[in-house]
């Protein structure tokens, strides 16, 4: 588990605050654009599936430890 949740977070809303001038000309009829916000969305889910299992590993390695405490 490397870095923080915020630090992932922080990764995704970089990545959302990029991916605005490629959506605006997308809606404007550009397919160039379309298809590299498709390509920053594929981007985004993956990090946002590392952000969740980041969490969930980190929970359960939590809980370990509580549990032998």
């Amino acid at each position: 588990m490397e870095g923080t949740l915020k630090d992932k977070i922080d990764a995704l809303k970089n990545l959302l605050d990029g991916l605005d001038e490629d959506v605006t000309k997308s809606d404007e009829g550009t397919l160039a654009a379309g298809g590299r916000a498709r390509k920053q969305l594929q981007e985004l889910k993956r990090l946002a599936q590392a952000a969740r299992l980041f969490c969930l590993e980190r929970d359960h390695a939590r809980k370990s430890a509580a549990k032998q405490a």
